[in-house]
C-alpha cells in the first residue's frame, strides 16, 4: 500500500492551472502544470489528468495513456478554437505492487528521498538543451533568464512529442515527491532536504513545503504530492534501481552526481507544425536568435557557428597609413 498526501496552492496567480489526480486502487498518481494563460491552462491540465485515468482504466500502458492525453488536447482545440494555445506539462507515476514507472513531458518533476535527494526526471526545457550543448554551466540552470521556457508540452502541435520514462522499486524509508515548478523553482534542493530530514508525516512535509513556497513569494501555482510505502509492505528482494539524473549533497544541496543526458523516451507520433513553447506563467518571449538556437539544438543538429573576422589591430592600421603616405611622397618625387 502507498501512503500519499497532496497540497496545491494558487500562489499569486488569478487562477490555479495546476491539476492532480490520484487513484490509489490503480496505483496512479498524476501532476500537471497547465500552460496557456487565463483558463486555458486549467482546462488542459484537468483534461490531461482525466484522459490518462480513462486510458489506464482501459488497460493502456502509462506512456500510451500520456500519448492519448496529448491527442485529446489537440482534438479539443480542433473542436473549440477558443482553447487554441492551451497545453500542459505532465508527470505520472504508476505502481504495480512496489514497482513504479514514471512518465513525463515538460518540466514537472519527481524526486526520490532515501536519506539523500535524487532527481528521477529531467526537464524538457530550453536551459537543459543549452546545458547539453555546452552553452551554459550547471550553475546557470537556476539563474538563466529563460529557465521557464519549456521545450515540449502536451497539446502543443510539434513535429513529435517525446514521452520520457523511468522505473524503480520503492523501498522502506523512501519517499517520492511529485511537484510542479511553482515548488522547486522557489524551494531549492537545500530547502527540500531540510524539510525531508525533519518531518513527522507526509501531511506535515507536504504542507510545510508548500507553505514555505508561498511565504517565499509563491508567484506561480504550487503543487506537491508526496508518496511513501507502508512500513509493513514491500519487502521484495528484486529491487529495480531507477535512473538518477542528479543527486544533491545533503548539507549544501549542491549537485553531486549527474547521469548522461540521453533520455529513455518514445516518440508519440508526428504532428503538422512546430510551435514556440513558452511556460506562460512568466509570459517570457525568446529572442529570434535564441529561438533559432533552440530549434537547431532540439533536433541534435547543432552546427559550429563560424567565428566573426577578428578586428584589424591598430598597429596594422598605422602601417597602412605610413605606406600610403610614403607612396604619395615617392610619387611626387618621381614627377
Amino acid at each position: 500500500m502507498i501512503n500519499f498526501f497532496t497540497q496545491t496552492h494558487i500562489g499569486k496567480r488569478k487562477i490555479n492551472e495546476d491539476s492532480y489526480l490520484v487513484d490509489s486502487q490503480l496505483g496512479l498518481y498524476v501532476v500537471a502544470d497547465g500552460v496557456g494563460g487565463l483558463e486555458k491552462g486549467e482546462v488542459a491540465s484537468q483534461l490531461a489528468c482525466k484522459s490518462i485515468l480513462r486510458a489506464i482504466q482501459s488497460g493502456a500502458s502509462l506512456q500510451s495513456a500520456i500519448h492519448l492525453a496529448h491527442q485529446a488536447l489537440i482534438d479539443e482545440v480542433k473542436i473549440d478554437d477558443k482553447k487554441k494555445g492551451m497545453a500542459t506539462t505532465i508527470v505520472a507515476v504508476l505502481f504495480e505492487d512496489e514497482n513504479y514507472e514514471i512518465a513525463w513531458v515538460g518540466d514537472s518533476r519527481v524526486y526520490l528521498w532515501d536519506g539523500q535527494l535524487h532527481l528521477l526526471t529531467r526537464d524538457d526545457s530550453y536551459v537543459e538543451i543549452l546545458f547539453d550543448n555546452g552553452h551554459i554551466s550547471l550553475e546557470d540552470l537556476d539563474t538563466h533568464p529563460d529557465r521557464n521556457v519549456i521545450s515540449q508540452a502536451l497539446g502543443i502541435v510539434r513535429k513529435d512529442i517525446e514521452i520520457h520514462s523511468n522505473k524503480g522499486t520503492i523501498q522502506k524509508n523512501q519517499q517520492l515527491l511529485i511537484c510542479t515548478d511553482g515548488l522547486f523553482g522557489v524551494i531549492k534542493e537545500k530547502g527540500l532536504i531540510k524539510q525531508l530530514q525533519n518531518h513527522q508525516s507526509l501531511e506535515e512535509l507536504t504542507n510545510n513545503l508548500v507553505q514555505r513556497a508561498v511565504d517565499k513569494g509563491g508567484s506561480d501555482n504550487i503543487t506537491l504530492m508526496t508518496l511513501a510505502p507502508s512500513i509493513e509492505e514491500f519487502t521484495s528482494e528484486d529491487v529495480i534501481k531507477p535512473k538518477i539524473y542528479r543527486s544533491f549533497d545533503s548539507q549544501t544541496g549542491a549537485v553531486v552526481g549527474a547521469s548522461p543526458t540521453k533520455l529513455n523516451s518514445i516518440v508519440a507520433g508526428p504532428q503538422e507544425t512546430d510551435t514556440e513553447l513558452i511556460d506562460q506563467t512568466t509570459f517570457k518571449d525568446m529572442s529570434h536568435d535564441d529561438r533559432s538556437l533552440l530549434d537547431v539544438a532540439a533536433t541534435k543538429r547543432l552546427k559550429k557557428i563560424p567565428k566573426a573576422p577578428s578586428k584589424i589591430p591598430k598597429t596594422y592600421w598605422f602601417m597602412f597609413v605610413l605606406i600610403a603616405f610614403l607612396a604619395v611622397i615617392l610619387a611626387s618625387l618621381i614627377k
